[in-house]
């Protein structure tokens, strides 16, 4: 459905939508699409379209957290157009998904509070609006299959999944956020109130970073506890990666 840009000025001003070719895509994947433009009534002059992958982000600050729609590799599809009144424009687009892009599904599952969309932006009268935003699917990657199931199968229910705000230390990060997705407590590490597991990935494999939160007892304050495990692309049939973690985690429950 064809949406008014708010930023056209009068009445009779431009409209734009976007179709998505691409219903669903794994990070380092190319989604198609085009973006439509139709005149109005009047002539206008747009200076710039662009589509982006959004979600939501949780923010810290102070005290508070918050969480808001975020763009991320922001990619430029058409310089300017003359759009005469009621004519149309098409413009067919790629957009590139990052490795570290978010994912929303995995092994057909939604991942609960996980939401990535496409949106455009259109550039007109020296104003910029939002134009359409349209959702897709982010599935996993083979390596995050491999860690998930190995994960949920050491007793680990899943939870939920968000985006958080900031950059994890020791490990390199394209995007200036990364995906924690939650699970609760295993039968097999009574000393762990929960798990947190966050994949940063890259062409060469991807870091999973493991955050515990350990229960408080006789001799232990509690706490959290944090571990990376490195999961090479290629290494996926090579390594019982279940015991590789389960000796993580016990190592962590452990402590």
């Amino acid at each position: 459905m064809f949406k008014k840009l708010l930023a056209a000025a009068g009445v009779g001003g431009a409209e734009v939508e976007t179709i998505v070719h691409t219903p669903g895509v794994q990070p380092g994947g190319t989604v198609h699409g085009t973006v439509r433009l139709r005149g109005g009534s009047v002539a206008q002059e747009i200076s710039r379209v662009a589509v982006e992958f959004v979600t939501r982000v949780e923010f810290e600050h102070a005290e508070d957290e918050y969480d808001r729609a975020r763009g991320f590799y922001l990619t430029d599809v058409h310089g300017p157009v003359y759009l005469s009144p009621g004519a149309s424009y098409e413009i067919p687009f790629e957009l590139y998904t990052p490795l570290e892009a978010p994912i929303t599904f995995f092994h057909g599952r939604q991942l609960p509070g996980m939401a990535v969309a496409v949106r455009t932006i259109v550039e007109i009268a020296g104003a910029v609006d939002p134009g359409d935003s349209d959702p897709i699917g982010i599935g996993a990657l083979p390596a995050q299959h491999v860690i998930l199931s190995a994960i949920e199968e050491l007793g680990f229910p899943l939870h939920s999944a968000d985006c958080e705000w900031g950059l994890l230390r020791g490990i390199p990060q394209e995007l200036p956020f990364y995906q924690e997705i939650e699970f609760g407590r295993s039968h097999l590490y009574p000393n762990l109130k929960q798990l947190e597991v966050t994949f940063v990935a890259g062409a060469e494999g991807v870091h999973v970073v493991l955050e515990g939160d350990r229960k408080s007892g006789l001799l232990s304050a509690g706490g959290d506890l944090y571990n990376v495990v490195f999961v090479g692309h290629y290494d996926l049939d090579r390594v019982d990666w279940v015991a590789v973690f389960d000796e993580r985690l016990r190592g962590m429950a452990s402590r």
